[in-house]
């Protein structure tokens, strides 16, 4: 008999056989316990190791001030106070580049239609144009006073617009950095500026409490969307977002209390939503609308024709500083003061497994 043979043979009598009852069970009911033990580990392990079963969690401390989808869905960007934009993988929610050269925080990032380019927005007062596959800074858009606290490309590349917190947002030669017009009239800072869809107009949204819709080719103001015109007592409605539905017919505007649709030919308000809200997406078809801010750890996703609540999106511990919808409309994208960014799926709620 070999000594393995021997041993095997030795605990078996030991377990099973007519003495040491009290010893045996203790030492039965403790090998039981240590397999129920190794097997949910196994399965853990198991469950780690299949593809996309984990929480896509893209980590960009300090605070994310700004994401981004990539057209094709395969990457997202993100911009944060630590001055860097970063570039992840959406299949492995690894890093896969970053934007280096802000001296200020990134507080907006957007990616060309295209994806081949990367415009930044900072507190050091530029907006900056990067090559997205080598991490290359290409141009910088200069003549902002303080913080470029929002950019856009136009729908066909050739132009970039900046919002600013000098009052103005600034249309730029996308090829050679030079500045070709300024929308001048707001009193305050300038939050949010958007191209619409056809490139026709530009929608900016600012602290002094309007958005306001503009000739993109002429830089002539054109209408303002003004939710509480005789606002004497000091509330704070100033304008955190404001964007287009993806046909163009409408335009969403977020303050501190409220979020706001709008019927851009009539000049009409459709419907007012409460909640402390200040970065708001469009899905691709326009049904739905994703909103975020100061409810920490919620995103919310409505209804786009009525406002009604339809989904939460919860797991961040500090206020949602930016929102984004994939291109499909399968996924949205949220970045947080918690220093994250999450992927969520948008049919269901969920942190993306």
């Amino acid at each position: 008999m070999s000594r393995i043979e021997y041993l095997v043979r030795g605990l078996w009598k030991f377990l099973f056989g007519r003495k040491g009852f009290a010893v045996r069970l203790a030492a039965k009911v403790f090998l039981l316990c240590m397999l129920v033990l190794l097997g949910s580990g196994a399965r853990s392990a198991e469950e780690q190791k299949t593809p996309g079963k984990k929480p896509i969690v893209l980590s960009s401390l300090p605070m994310v001030n700004s994401v981004a989808y990539s057209s094709d869905g395969r990457t997202v960007l993100t911009g944060s106070e630590d001055k860097v934009a970063r570039l992840w993988s959406t299949a492995s929610g690894k890093q896969l580049r970053q934007f280096v050269g802000h001296t200020g925080g990134v507080v907006s990032v957007a990616f060309s239609h295209d994806g081949r380019q990367v415009l930044t927005g900072s507190r050091d007062s530029t907006g900056r144009l990067w090559d997205a596959a080598t991490g290359k800074e290409l141009r910088r858009f200069l003549g902002h006073e303080v913080t470029v606290n929002s950019v856009a490309f136009s729908p066909d590349g050739r132009q970039v617009l900046t919002g600013g917190w000098d009052t103005t947002a600034r249309l730029w030669d996308a090829a050679s950095g030079n500045e070709l017009r300024r929308f001048t009239g707001h009193r305050q800072d300038v939050n949010s500026a958007v191209f619409s869809p056809d490139g026709r107009f530009v929608l900016t949204g600012s602290q002094d409490e309007t958005a306001r819709l503009w000739d993109a080719n002429t830089g002539k103001e054109l209408r303002q969307f003004v939710a509480h015109p005789d606002n004497d007592r000091h509330i704070p409605y100033q304008v955190r977002s404001a964007v287009f539905s993806p046909e163009g017919r409408h335009v969403v505007v977020v303050n501190y209390l409220e979020t706001q649709l709008w019927d851009v030919a009539s000049d009409k308000q459709l419907w007012v939503v409460e909640g402390h809200y200040q970065t708001a997406d469009f899905s691709p078809d326009g049904r739905y609308l994703l909103v975020g801010g100061h409810d920490p750890g919620f995103a919310y996703l409505l209804d786009a024709p009525t406002g009604k609540e339809l989904r939460q999106f919860a797991g961040h511990t500090g206020n949602i500083e930016s929102v984004a919808f994939s291109l499909d409309g399968r996924s949205v994208l949220t970045g947080s003061e918690d220093g994250t960014a999450r992927m969520w799926d948008a049919g269901n709620g969920k942190n993306l497994l």
